[in-house]
Order: structure tokens, then C-alpha cells, then sequence
């Protein structure tokens, strides 16, 4: 994998999980997000900001994941096998966390069960960008 792909792969990836992060948790579940009030700060722009940052590192720790690790387990050209990928590493990284972390905080339960699908649909979308850039 070149500089450039990485590069690139990274890039879509953290446009992709901003994308979903937006559309699941702050579109489709963001009055369930509003029924716990005491639990957020503010939002600025600064948070979006800094939100958007931690989705390009994510697309860089991820491209980085997928090509030192990833690629061994996938099907060339196959993105059924990307998104297995993908589900294997939000089952990993993110589900226990995710349910763990609602255990103990003051989420709304449609809001965790946002946060586990925007963490679903970003994981595997990751896999399926990644796949695009990497190759043997």
C-alpha cells in the first residue's frame, strides 16, 4: 500500500464514519440523545471539530489495522468478506464497550442502540474502503 493510498483510504473512511456518526446518532437518534440531559456538555463547534478529527484518525488507525492485519482475512474482491470484517471488529472494539459504558452512564436506550448501529455501519464501512485501497 503506497502513502497515497493510505492516505486517501484514511480520508474516506473518516468521511464515511462522519457521515454515519451524523446521520444515525445526530439525525435519527438525537431526541433520545436530549431525554438525559445531566449527561452532556454543550455542543460547539469545537466539539464538532474535534469529533471530526477523532473520525480521520479512526480512518487512519483503521486503513493501518486493515493493511497490517485485515487483509490476511479477506477475499480479494469480495465485500461480503469486508463486511464480515468489519462485523468481527465492532464486536470486538465497540459492542462490549458500547453496552458496558451504558451500564454505568446515563444513556437513553434508543440512544445506545444508536450508538451500536452508527458503530456497526462505520466498521463496516470501514472494512469495504479499506479493501478498495489495499491491494497485495
Amino acid at each position: 500500500m503506497s502513502a497515497t493510498h493510505f492516505t486517501l483510504s484514511a480520508i474516506c473512511i473518516g468521511f464515511a464514519n462522519t457521515c454515519i456518526e451524523w446521520f444515525i446518532i445526530g439525525f435519527l437518534f438525537h431526541k433520545s440523545q436530549a431525554l438525559t440531559p445531566n449527561t452532556w456538555r454543550p455542543e460547539s463547534s469545537r466539539s464538532y471539530v474535534y469529533s471530526t478529527l477523532l473520525s480521520f484518525l479512526f480512518g487512519a488507525l483503521f486503513t493501518l489495522f486493515y493493511f497490517k492485519v485485515g487483509v490476511n482475512y479477506v477475499l480479494e474482491k469480495n465485500q461480503w468478506s469486508h463486511i464480515k470484517l468489519g462485523l468481527i471488529c465492532f464486536a470486538c472494539f465497540s459492542l462490549i464497550l458500547e453496552l458496558s459504558n451504558a451500564i454505568y452512564i446515563n444513556y437513553d436506550k434508543k440512544f445506545v442502540a444508536g450508538k451500536l448501529i452508527a458503530a456497526c455501519l462505520s466498521y463496516s464501512a470501514a472494512a469495504v474502503i479499506a479493501g478498495q485501497f489495499c491491494w497485495k
